[in-house]
């Protein structure tokens, strides 16, 4: 059991492309939770006036420090950059600049899935461990990378986007451009695009899994192919980085059955690329708890 406690105080913001959650937290407790659907636009100021909003509603406290951690591409100077234009559009933002003005309070900016990953080697499952991966497997896929304790990042906010590197598996674009990325194979909204090629419409990532926990082969055929994707970024991520242990998060990476079936599949790749596989134990919170540095 971790013995580390989350004593942070602030503002926590998680931005995704489906939903927007933003918490109060008083020396780790959470005191005030907001969450609702991301407002999609692809017009860049209008996610902020929903941060903003939002931020305004919950800070009850007036607490002098905020994080938000975010889907897309985050540089140095605090620029967001939305990498998969078919989520939430294209565009340049100085999203630190922007809150630091508006609220007066000192604002850290991350990509979710970093912030995440660095949660979870704080205060969750990868606190034992010197190299600290993390999946986050909902709309998109979202990779982060804790090495001794410190993210893995980069000036223009690329590093850790492997959820936009190629598999074997793949053959159709994303949303970044490339073709036959694991966002384009594994994430929700790849999901959903391979039902409607199958025949089955207007039907959501959540659903299919209910299908195939039914017993629908053609549900169960796209889980395992997003499944067999994601144990294939595993046995990756142990080559770059020697991974001591991967964390599985977001609402498919959590979902019934999903973590078994990624073992399952990884199990095949050669030992030398097996690595530990769990779930997150932090769950929604991670990114959160990441995010107030």
């Amino acid at each position: 059991m971790n013995k580390k406690i989350f004593e942070k105080s602030g503002i926590a913001i998680d931005f995704g492309a489906t939903k927007i959650s933003v918490s109060e937290i008083f020396k780790g407790k959470f005191k005030k939770t907001i969450t609702e659907p991301t407002s999609i636009s692809k017009i860049g100021k209008n996610y902020i006036q929903q941060i903003e909003k939002n931020i305004k509603t919950v800070n009850q406290l007036k607490l002098k420090k905020i994080g938000i951690a975010i889907t897309g591409r985050v540089d140095q100077s605090g620029n967001w950059y939305p990498v998969n234009k078919e989520n939430l559009g294209t565009f340049k933002i100085p999203l630190k600049k922007l809150v630091e003005k508006k609220f007066k309070t000192p604002t850290t900016i991350i990509n979710d899935a970093t912030a995440a990953a660095f949660g979870e080697a704080m205060y969750g499952k990868g606190y034992k461990y010197k190299r600290v991966g993390y999946i986050t497997i909902s709309s998109g896929i979202g990779v982060g990378i804790i090495l001794n304790n410190k993210p893995f990042l980069s000036e223009t906010g690329l590093a850790g986007h492997l959820g936009f590197t190629t598999s074997k598996l793949g053959k159709t674009k994303c949303g970044s451009g490339r073709i036959g990325t694991f966002e384009s194979i594994a994430s929700g909204k790849a999901m959903s695009k391979i039902a409607k090629q199958k025949g089955y419409k207007n039907i959501t990532a959540e659903e299919i899994f209910k299908l195939s926990l039914n017993n629908k082969k053609w549900a169960r055929k796209i889980i395992d192919l997003s499944a067999k994707s994601i144990s294939e970024l595993c046995a990756n991520l142990k080559a770059i980085f020697d991974i001591d242990i991967i964390i599985l998060g977001g609402s498919i990476g959590m979902a019934k059955g999903y973590l078994e079936l990624v073992k399952k599949n990884l199990a095949q790749e050669p030992k030398l690329f097996h690595v530990k596989v769990v779930k997150s134990s932090l769950g929604m919170k991670a990114a959160k708890m990441g995010v107030l540095i």
